[in-house]
C-alpha cells in the first residue's frame, strides 16, 4: 500500500497536471448535458444547506462538541460490546477430524472408532473425499489412541463449512452424541495456521503434581458444565494404564534365576532390543528382536514367558516376578519450565476472545492458590495480537502527528486535523457491532466474522492515513484565509464550502474502492470482510462528523490563541464570485 501511495503522489503531481492541461477545455465552450446541470444543481443546494448548517453549528459549539464527546463515548462502548477473536475461520473446501480414545488403546480400538466417525461423514453429501490416519507421526512416533480425518468439500454446493461442521445438525454435535467411545473435533484451518491445536489453550502451572492432576480435573470438569466450550481435554490426565512388575529376589534365588537373566528378558521380549541393520533391495532395516504384537498385550501373557537358571531349566517367568496393575500420567509437561497441564477447548456459540474473558473470570475466583495459570496457541496469539494493536495504532499516530507538525510548522493544527481519528472509531467499531447484532437478531443473514480480529484491527490502522485527509483540507484551506486577514470562523466557513466537492469526491470513491471488500466476494471473503466494513463504516463516520466536529475545535482553539496573543484579526476581503459549474 505504501507503494501504491508514493507512486500515486507522483502520478497526481506530474501526469495529472499534464492531462489536464491537455484534456481540458475552457468551462464557457463546454456544453453540458441535462444529467450534469441536474447533479450541479443539486449539489449546489446540499452546498448551501452545508453552509447553514455550519454557520449555525459554528454558534453553538459546546453543542457540537458535546455531541462529538459522546460519539467517543459510543466508540468505547461500541469497541468493548464487540467480540474478540484472533482470526476467523475461512471457508477453505475442506476440514479436519480429531480422534482421541482413552489412554491406553489399541490401535485396533482407535480404527473402530474412526470408522463409526467414517460412517457419519458419508451421509454429509457434501463432502467430496475423505482419508484417515491411525496414530499419525506428527512428533515422534504416533499415538496409539489419536487418529486424524482429512476431509474435502465439493467445489459447487449449498451449504458452507462452518454450517456443516457447527450449524445446528452439524458434524460436532453428531460426533459428540454419536460416538461414546472416543473424543471427536472437527477443526476448520485459519487462513493463518500455525498448527492443529483448539483455539482455546488454557495452561495451568504447578510443580507438585498431584495438585496440578487435581487443579487440571476440577477446571476441566467446571468449563465443561458452562456450556460455550466443547471438547474440554486435559493433557495432564492420570489414567495411563501400566503394568508394576517387582522382582522376588528371594523366590529367584531358591529357583538359581539371576536378577540380570530376569531384566535382560523382560526387555528384549517386551521393550525390544535392536540387534542390528540389513539391506535389502536397496533399502535399510532395523533388527530387533521382541515378541509378537499379540503375544504381550495382556498381563497374562506373562505366564507363558519362561527363563532359564543356572542349571539350565526352564522357570516360568510370572513365578519369579509381581506383578500389578496400575496408572500413571500420560505425559508431564512443562511450560515456562514448570510442570503444567494444558486444558484445550472449542468454543460455540461465542467467540475465542468472549470464551477467554469468562474464563479468566472463573479462575480469578475459583484457582487455589500456589498454582499459576496463562495461555497458549491461538489463545496467546489473541492476547498478544491486542496487546500490540495498540502499541501499533500508538506508533502510527505519533507519526503522522510529526508529519503533519512538520508541514503546518504547527503543533495545534495537526492535533485538530486528528482528531478525525475517533472519529473514524465511531464507524469502525459501531458498523462491525451494528452488522453483527443484526445477524444475531434475524434482521440480516448471519454475517460471519463481525467482530475485533486481526483484520478489522487492519483496517483500524488503515483508518489513521485515510481520514485525516479531509481535515488537512479544511484546516489548510482555513490557514491560507487566516492568513489573507479573515477570522477562524469567516475561514472555517469558506473552506468548508470550497472544499466540501473535493471532500465528498475523494471519501466516496475510496468507500466505493473498498465496498467490494467490504460485501465479500470469492474466497476468503470471510477473512477480507471485518477490514472492509471497518474501513468503511469509519470513513462514512468520520467524513460527516468531520465536517461539523473539525470546524468548531478550529475555531475554538483559533479564538483561544489569539486571547492568549492579544491578537485581532483584520477585515477579510470579500470572497470572489464563484461561476457555476456548467452553464450558461
Amino acid at each position: 500500500m505504501a507503494g501504491s501511495v508514493v507512486i500515486s503522489a507522483f502520478v497526481a503531481l506530474s501526469l495529472t497536471p499534464m492531462m489536464a492541461a491537455r484534456i481540458l477545455r475552457p468551462v464557457r465552450r463546454e456544453q453540458h448535458g441535462p444529467l450534469f446541470l441536474a447533479f450541479e444543481r443539486g449539489f449546489d443546494a446540499l452546498s448551501r444547506g452545508y453552509g447553514a448548517v455550519l454557520r449555525r453549528v459554528l454558534r453553538h459549539r459546546v453543542l457540537t462538541l458535546g455531541v462529538g464527546a459522546g460519539a467517543l463515548a459510543l466508540m468505547v462502548w461500541a469497541y468493548q460490546s464487540l467480540d474478540k477473536e484472533f482470526l476467523p475461520e475461512e471457508d477453505r473446501g475442506m476440514f479436519l477430524c480429531f480422534v482421541v480414545t482413552p489412554e491406553g488403546s489399541t490401535a485396533e480400538y482407535t480404527d473402530r472408532m474412526m470408522r463409526q466417525m467414517e460412517q457419519m461423514l458419508e451421509t454429509v453429501p457434501e463432502i467430496r473425499s475423505r482419508g484417515t490416519i491411525v496414530a499419525p507421526p506428527f512428533s515422534g512416533p504416533g499415538a496409539a489412541n489419536q487418529g486424524i480425518a482429512f476431509v474435502r468439500l465439493h467445489p459447487e454446493r449449498t451449504r458452507g463449512v462452518q454450517e456443516i461442521v457447527n450449524g445446528p445438525e452439524g458434524l460436532r454435535l453428531r460426533f459428540l452424541a454419536g460416538i461414546e467411545g472416543a473424543l471427536v473435533i472437527p477443526n476448520i484451518p485459519k487462513p493463518i495456521s500455525r498448527g492443529f491445536g483448539a483455539p482455546f489453550s488454557l495452561v495451568l502451572q504447578n510443580d507438585d503434581l498431584d495438585q496440578l492432576n487435581t487443579t487440571a480435573q476440577a477446571v476441566a470438569n467446571k468449563l465443561r458444565t458452562l456450556g460455550f466450550l466443547v471438547n474440554v481435554r486435559s493433557s495432564f490426565e492420570v489414567t495411563k494404564p501400566e503394568l508394576r512388575i517387582e522382582i522376588d529376589r528371594n523366590r529367584a534365588a531358591a529357583l538359581g534365576v539371576s536378577v540380570a537373566d530376569i531384566s535382560r528378558t523382560l526387555q528384549i521380549l517386551f521393550g525390544g532390543l535392536d540387534l542390528s541393520r540389513i539391506k535389502v533391495g536397496g533399502k535399510q532395516y532395523d533388527v530387533i528382536a521382541q515378541l509378537d504384537r499379540f503375544s504381550r498385550l495382556t498381563p497374562r501373557d506373562l505366564e507363558r514367558v519362561y527363563v532359564r537358571n543356572d542349571r539350565g531349566t526352564l522357570v516360568q517367568l510370572n513365578s519369579v516376578v509381581n506383578y500389578r496393575s496400575g496408572a500413571a500420567p500420560n505425559a508431564i509437561e512443562h511450560y515456562n519450565r514448570l510442570r503444567s497441564a494444558s486444558i484445550t477447548a472449542t468454543p460455540v456459540g461465542v467467540t475465542l476472545g468472549t470464551a477467554i474473558e469468562r474464563v479468566e473470570a472463573l479462575l480469578a475466583a475459583e484457582l487455589p492458590p500456589g498454582t499459576l495459570h496463562t495461555w497458549s496457541g491461538e489463545s496467546r496469539d489473541l492476547l498478544e495480537a491486542q496487546e500490540q494493536f495498540w502499541w501499533i495504532l500508538g506508533l502510527a499516530v505519533v507519526i503522522v502527528y510529526m508529519v503533519l507538525a512538520s508541514q503546518f510548522e504547527s503543533l495545534v493544527h495537526p492535533f485538530t486535523v486528528m482528531l478525525a481519528l475517533p472519529l473514524a472509531g465511531v464507524g469502525a467499531f459501531g458498523l462491525l457491532w451494528l452488522i453483527g447484532f443484526a445477524g444475531r437478531a434475524g434482521w440480516l443473514p448471519p454475517v460471519p466474522a463481525m467482530n475485533f480480529n486481526l483484520y478489522s484491527q487492519v483496517g483500524v490502522v488503515l483508518l489513521v492515513g485515510l481520514v485525516t485527509k479531509n481535515s488537512i483540507l479544511l484546516v489548510e484551506f482555513a490557514n491560507q484565509q487566516r492568513a489573507a486577514g479573515a477570522d477562524s470562523h469567516t475561514a472555517m466557513v469558506r473552506a468548508g464550502l470550497v472544499r466540501l466537492r473535493p471532500i465528498l469526491m475523494t471519501s466516496f470513491s475510496t468507500i466505493a474502492g473498498i465496498l467490494p471488500i467490504a460485501i465479500g466476494f470469492g474466497a476468503g471473503a470471510e477473512s477480507r470482510r471485518p477490514m472492509g466494513v471497518a474501513v468503511v463504516g469509519g470513513m462514512i463516520t468520520s467524513t460527516f462528523l468531520t465536517l461539523f466536529i473539525i470546524p468548531v475545535v478550529y475555531t475554538a482553539l483559533a479564538d483561544l490563541s489569539d486571547r492568549v496573543l492579544g491578537r485581532k484579526p483584520t477585515a477579510a476581503p470579500a470572497p470572489a464570485a464563484v461561476q457555476p459549474a456548467g452553464g450558461s
